[in-house]
């Protein structure tokens, strides 16, 4: 076997995977075949366009926020060996861009054309600026969840995933007057999604939809592992994320 990444030298010490039927939602490979669905928009419309605003800025890795090592990811030029126990302040930069000039000059142009956009808000960041999530409820926008840090979740233990769920939605709800909605990772483990639908249960709190999908064009429900025994489950609803036109703010 071939592969173009670098893997550990001594495989033998990795686990090997094993299926959690607490955490591991089937893939559906089908979905609504050869015809496709027809989901009715409202006034006969033929597409539904959802715009979203990712905002991230100040709670990415960084020595600042007690992480080892630095982003690497999404900035102008990913990739490369974080700097450890290190700042890397042209990446704070960068992210500090979005934050002070790149959401504002969003907002505005959203504003002025009356578009409705879905702020993706991680909890760090609008906790060290309030003033864009208040600002997106203020106009009549909605805010979602985009976890409470930006950082990769993969190696995260599961009680500390969910601490940070639980937080995530307690600020948002502070800050911007009720807890989200929806809910778009970007940098799951492959626990995130049961254990967000874990947590809302948890706090009584309604979770309408998640975008942790690229999987279709339209949106679609799964069932939920920890609803296989119920006598009346209730799915979750996948709003399919897209890349097509992602910035950086």
């Amino acid at each position: 076997m071939s592969t173009p990444y670098d893997l550990p030298t001594d495989l033998s010490k990795v686990k090997k995977f094993e299926w959690d039927d607490k955490y591991d939602f089937p893939r559906d490979l089908v979905g609504y075949g050869e015809n496709s669905f027809n989901p009715q928009w409202p006034n006969g419309a033929k597409i539904a366009v959802s715009f979203v605003i990712n905002y991230e800025e100040g709670a990415e890795h960084t020595v600042l926020n007690g992480d080892m090592h630095s982003e690497t990811h999404l900035w102008e030029a990913p990739g490369g060996a974080p700097k450890i126990e290190e700042r890397a302040v042209n990446i704070e930069s960068e992210y500090d861009y979005g934050s002070r000039t790149g959401v504002w000059r969003l907002f505005r142009l959203f504003n002025k054309f009356n578009y409705k956009y879905t702020l993706y808000a991680v909890g760090k960041a609008i906790e060290d600026n309030p003033a864009v999530g208040i600002s997106s409820v203020k106009n009549g926008h909605d805010v979602a969840s985009h976890a409470y840090r930006w950082i990769d979740y993969a190696n995260m233990p599961p009680e500390k995933e969910k601490a940070y769920i639980k937080k995530e939605i307690e600020t948002i709800a502070k800050i911007c007057g009720e807890p989200p909605k929806g809910w778009y990772y970007g940098r799951l483990s492959s626990r995130s999604q049961a254990l967000v639908w874990e947590v809302y249960k948890e706090m009584g709190v309604p979770l309408l939809w998640d975008s942790d999908s690229y999987a279709d064009d339209l949106p679609y429900w799964v069932d939920v592992p920890a609803e296989k025994n119920d006598a009346d489950p209730k799915g979750m609803l996948m709003i399919p994320y897209s890349y097509g036109w992602c910035p950086l703010i």
